[in-house]
């Protein structure tokens, strides 16, 4: 029974809910959280279908890179964890900084687009103008 009360209070809100969640999923905003959330390929959407859109395609391209810097701490990791004895411990170590290193793009990614203050990210985006230069 409250079920039903309930539903005829937010009545309003739920009849224009699709277009409301439309209109928020195809925002700039939503787009940089979901290409800068550290999840592994979400830089890819923003890379396939809102390269149009600078934002987006900025984030998304420090996005990559940051998986880049994941891979290569990943790849040093496994290298490192060859060598005898020391090795595996090492190389855990190495590929918790990595993984430490690519939580904190991701979040500063995040931050920097939702706060008013900036902190730069010098490297990643020397890196994503190298790129960029490549590309073009």
């Amino acid at each position: 029974m409250n079920f039903k009360k309930y539903l005829k209070k937010y009545e309003p809100v739920l009849r224009n809910f699709p277009e409301i969640a439309n209109r928020f999923l195809r925002s700039e905003r939503f787009l940089v959280h979901l290409v800068s959330l550290p999840f592994f390929g979400t830089w890819l959407i923003g890379f396939t279908f809102y390269w149009e859109n600078q934002t987006v395609r900025k984030y998304s391209g420090i996005s990559f890179l940051n998986f880049l810097y994941f891979l290569g701490f990943l790849l040093v990791s496994v290298l490192v964890s060859w060598i005898p004895i020391a090795g595996p411990w090492l190389g855990n170590i190495i590929h918790l900084m990595g993984i430490l290193i690519y939580l904190g793009i991701s979040g500063l990614l995040l931050y920097n687009y939702t706060s008013a203050k900036k902190i730069g990210l010098t490297i990643p985006e020397r890196h994503l103008s190298h790129l960029e230069s490549y590309i073009h």
